[in-house]
């Protein structure tokens, strides 16, 4: 499979543009469910996902990036990796299956809760299976069938879920859908990886390959269990301490905030193999781009960020008039989308110039921080207290990142915080307009208007320059990468 620059940016576009779609359509079929649902009962089915997802990590243990790696390197090893981790997978279910069982079981929830749990807990182990299959086929250097799997279970899961709504309302047929789609999904990801690529998927026994596994993947194992525990612990705290309802209200705050975390990754494919090779090569390059995506990152949060804190009532009470309660979580939330947005780079930069390590012992101290707020916040504020603890969180993880960062690049201090305060202020003069327009005209109406004045200012006031925001098109759009943008 080729791998010359043309082939993977046509690659890169497929991924992207079926992460977008997937986004999309997921977004759309989530407030689907959460206008068919009250909050109590959304909050029972966002906990059995949540729950699943955390304990999903120790299916793969970081075997994702190793498969890729090694089959990237040498086609010829895919099979082998491919059966032992097969193997090691349907070993490894049944350990996890149990565990999450176990969990559920012990904390006494209900028995409509349990059941969506062991439901899902079907879809978490042939989400893993389809990770894996896609991780030996990007080693192959293609990206184009599993962007159509992405879509094509998402197609499946909504065509399915609004089906299933038109005969019941039964939570657990909508996870069933998930489980038909997400099956579906599993016997096309093997079928491409066998069927394309020749690789047999019999499932290989065998100790000393796990074990020689085992020691590639650990350091990617850690940094998984916890990036996945500080992502989705909150959620299950919130659903022990304060019940389902605490959980539907706070899924819309979080959905909402998170649902946008693919424009940061679009810059993220490009950041970390161009710091990799800046760090050895040019260091003052390293410097300017670092620099350059700080600011465009943090030029495209502001104005989302502020927007949806100013606009957030009539968004949830045009679109979600059952979770008026998820308001302020949602501004609390959405606020620290300014933060998540600026650890993508830095988050980048450390691994290039070889401080791994620190990057997730930095990930783990904002877990314990989240872990932490959360047990002290949820029982005095509910959903706004789980809210609270990842907008401190979230500043946490960057200020950590920062610290190491500002060592490792020789930046200009002063012109940086000079156009990040320009576009804050920018972004201030938009969101007081916008405040004061939406008494006047629909909210849907002051989001353009809003948008004009945030761009006028910006390049006004030089937060960003007109060429700059060309090259942020190129970037985003067309998958330029950021270092032949600067």
């Amino acid at each position: 499979m080729s791998s010359e620059p043309g082939v993977l940016a046509r690659n890169t576009s497929y991924f992207t543009f079926a992460l977008v779609a997937q986004k999309v359509i997921s977004f759309l079929y989530f407030t689907f469910l959460a206008r068919l649902f009250g909050p109590e009962q959304m909050g029972k089915y966002v906990f059995a996902l949540s729950l699943t997802t955390i304990f999903s990590v120790f299916l793969d243990v970081g075997l994702a990036t190793v498969l890729t790696r090694e089959v990237a390197r040498e086609p010829a090893v895919a099979e082998r990796y491919v059966r032992l981790i097969f193997g090691f997978k349907v070993l490894a279910s049944w350990l996890v299956v149990a565990a999450v069982a176990a969990t559920v079981n012990l904390l006494g929830y209900p028995e409509l809760t349990r059941q969506l749990v062991y439901l899902a807990c079907l879809v978490m182990v042939l989400d893993s299976f389809i990770l894996s299959a896609y991780s030996a086929i990007r080693g192959f250097h293609t990206l184009l069938w599993e962007s159509l799997g992405t879509i094509l279970v998402q197609v499946i899961l909504a065509v399915a879920g609004v089906l299933v709504s038109l005969l019941t309302h039964d939570l657990r047929a909508f996870m069933a859908a998930l489980a038909l789609a997400v099956s579906v999904h599993f016997i096309y990801a093997l079928w491409q990886l066998k069927g394309r690529f020749g690789v047999q998927l019999k499932p290989l026994f065998n100790w000393p390959g796990w074990r020689s596994l085992l020691v590639l993947t650990w350091p990617f194992a850690l940094g998984a269990i916890l990036t996945r525990a500080y992502g989705y612990v909150d959620t299950v705290l919130l659903s022990f301490l304060a019940g389902d309802r605490a959980v539907g209200l706070y899924s819309i705050a979080y959905k909402i905030t998170f649902a946008l975390q693919f424009i940061p990754t679009a810059f993220a494919a490009s950041l970390l193999p161009g710091f990799s090779s800046y760090f050895v090569a040019d260091k003052a390059k390293l410097a300017q781009v670092f620099s350059r995506s700080v600011v465009y990152l943090t030029a495209i949060a502001m104005p989302v960020s502020l927007g949806i804190m100013t606009l957030a009532p009539e968004i949830i009470r045009s679109i979600y008039p059952a979770y008026v309660e998820s308001i302020v979580p949602l501004q609390i939330l959405i606020g620290s989308l300014i933060f998540l947005f600026a650890t993508f780079p830095v988050g980048s930069l450390l691994p290039a110039c070889n401080r791994q390590g620190r990057h997730t012992l930095n990930i783990g101290l904002a877990a314990a921080c989240d872990v932490a707020l959360n047990l002290v916040l949820i029982p005095r504020y509910g959903p706004w207290g789980a809210a609270l603890a990842s907008f401190i969180s979230t500043a946490v993880l960057l200020a950590l990142g920062w610290s190491v960062a500002r060592h490792l690049v020789q930046y200009d201090g002063r012109d940086l915080s000079l156009r990040l305060l320009k576009i804050f202020f920018s972004g201030l003069v938009m969101a007081a307009l916008a405040w004061q327009l939406k008494s006047f005209v629909h909210f849907t109406a002051v989001i353009p208007l809003a948008g004009v004045v945030y761009l006028t200012l910006l390049i006004g006031l030089g937060g960003v320059s007109w060429s700059e925001l060309k090259l942020l098109w190129q970037i985003v759009i067309r998958r330029k990468g950021m270092g032949e943008a600067v």
